[in-house]
C-alpha cells in the first residue's frame, strides 16, 4: 500500500542548531500518528514541515505519492487544528467551518449542506449560529476540528491542540478527537508530549528526543517494548539502576545490581555497564505464597494516596540501597504501609529491561 505520507531524511536547521535530525517515517493512509516527545525536541517543527510553514533543509516530504516541498500551504490539502485555535471571533461556528469551503471556492449551493453536516459530526448541531464567545472550550474545540475537516482533505494535523484544556475535558476530546478520526478514515498526525494522549489516540507513536527519531510502533510496542532509555524514561514512571553484564542465562542476561544478581532482558556484552528499568506498575508488594518472582526485602520511605492506588516509595538495601518506586492498585486489599514500615517487593525477570548506557 502506497502510504499517505512520506518523509525520506527529513531534517531542519536554524544556523548550527539541528532541530530535527534526517527522520524517515511512512504512514499507511486513515491511520493515526503522535508525534510524542519533551519541549524542543523538533516535534513541532516537522509538523510545520508538513505543512508547509517551514521548508526543510534536507530530505523530501511525500503526500499521496507526491512531494511537497515546493507546494505552499494553501495548495496543499491539508487540515490543521491549532493549539490557539483562531477561530474568526466575530464569525458564528458556521461561518467559521464555511470559511475553509468559500476560499477554496466551493459551490455556493452545496456549503450548507455540508456544514450542516460537519457539525452534526463533531455533535455542534443546532448551534451553528453561535459565536465562539458563546461556546464552551470544548465545544471552541469541535468547530476547530469541522472547520480543519469540513474540505476533506488528505491529511489532519493537529499541533496541541488538547494542551489548554483543563484534564476533564482534554481527556474526553481525546476519545472524541479518535471517534472523528475513525468515522472518517482521515490520515491524521498529532503533536504532543502528553503520554496519555499518545497512547490514547494513536495507532502508531512515533517518540522524538533532540530532534532524532527515537522510536516508531504502535502504542502497545513503544510502551512494553521501548528501543532505548530514552523512550522508556518518557514513557510512563520507571525506576533506573546501575548494572554490570556478567553473563547470559539462556535468551536472558545476568547482571550484577549492588550485591546480588539478577536477570534481565536486553543485549550487551559481558563487563558492559547497563541501565536496568523498572516499569512502576511491574514492581510488586509480594504477597505469602507469590512465586515466579525476583524478590528483596525494603522498607517504605514515602506514601502518596493518589485516589484509585497507592504510589509508594521504597528503599531497598541489597540493591545498593536503591529507591524504587511502585504502584499498588489494590490498596483496599493490601492494606496502607506506612513509612518505615517493612515490606518485600518483587518483579517478573521479563519486566527487568537492560539498555546500554
Amino acid at each position: 500500500m502506497q502510504p499517505m505520507v512520506r518523509l525520506s531524511g527529513v531534517g531542519k536547521t536554524f544556523g548550527d542548531t539541528v532541530a530535527v535530525d534526517a527522520v524517515s517515517l511512512d504512514l499507511e493512509p486513515g491511520k493515526f500518528l503522535t508525534i510524542l516527545g519533551p519541549s524542543g525536541c523538533g516535534k513541532t517543527t516537522l509538523l510545520r514541515m508538513i505543512a508547509g510553514f517551514i521548508a526543510p533543509s534536507f530530505g523530501h516530504i511525500e503526500v499521496n505519492g507526491s512531494r511537497i516541498e515546493a507546494v505552499p500551504p494553501w495548495r496543499r490539502s491539508i487540515g490543521m487544528v491549532f493549539q490557539k485555535l483562531a477561530l474568526f471571533p466575530h464569525l458564528t461556528a458556521f461561518d467559521n467551518v464555511a470559511y475553509p469551503l468559500r476560499m477554496r471556492r466551493f459551490a455556493r449551493s452545496g456549503i450548507a449542506e455540508r456544514v450542516e453536516r460537519y457539525l452534526d459530526l463533531v455533535r455542534l448541531g443546532g448551534l451553528g449560529e453561535r459565536r465562539p464567545h458563546e461556546l464552551s472550550g470544548g465545544q471552541q474545540q469541535r468547530v476547530a476540528i469541522a472547520r480543519a475537516l469540513v474540505f476533506e482533505p488528505d491529511i489532519l494535523l493537529l499541533d496541541e491542540p488538547l494542551a489548554a484544556l483543563d484534564r476533564k475535558l482534554r481527556e474526553d476530546m481525546q476519545l472524541e478527537f479518535r471517534r472523528i478520526q475513525r468515522e472518517l478514515g482521515v490520515t491524521t498526525i498529532n503533536v504532543t508530549h502528553d503520554q496519555r494522549e499518545a497512547l490514547v489516540m494513536s495507532d502508531e507513536v512515533m517518540v522524538m528526543h533532540d530532534g532524532r527519531l527515537q522510536q516508531a510502533a504502535p502504542p502497545a510496542e513503544t510502551y512494553g517494548r521501548p528501543a532505548n532509555r530514552f523512550v522508556a524514561g518518557f514513557l510512563g514512571l520507571t525506576n533506573f539502576l546501575d548494572a554490570t553484564v556478567i553473563g547470559r542465562q539462556g535468551d536472558r542476561l545476568v547482571v550484577r545490581i549492588g550485591d546480588v544478581t539478577v536477570e534481565g532482558v536486553g543485549e550487551a556484552p559481558e563487563g558492559a555497564h547497563v541501565a536496568a528499568a523498572l516499569r512502576a506498575e511491574k514492581l510488586r508488594l509480594v504477597e505469602p505464597g507469590d512465586s515466579g518472582l525476583v524478590t528483596f526485602p525494603a522498607i517504605v520511605t514515602e506514601t502518596v494516596f493518589e485516589g484509585d492506588r497507592i504510589l509508594y516509595q521504597v528503599r531497598v538495601p541489597a540493591l545498593g540501597d536503591a529507591h524504587l518506586q511502585l504502584f499498588d492498585h489494590d490498596p483496599a486489599g493490601h492494606g496502607r504501609h506506612e513509612p518505615g514500615e517493612a515490606v518485600t517487593i518483587g518483579w517478573s525477570p521479563a519486566h527487568l529491561l537492560l539498555f546500554p548506557d
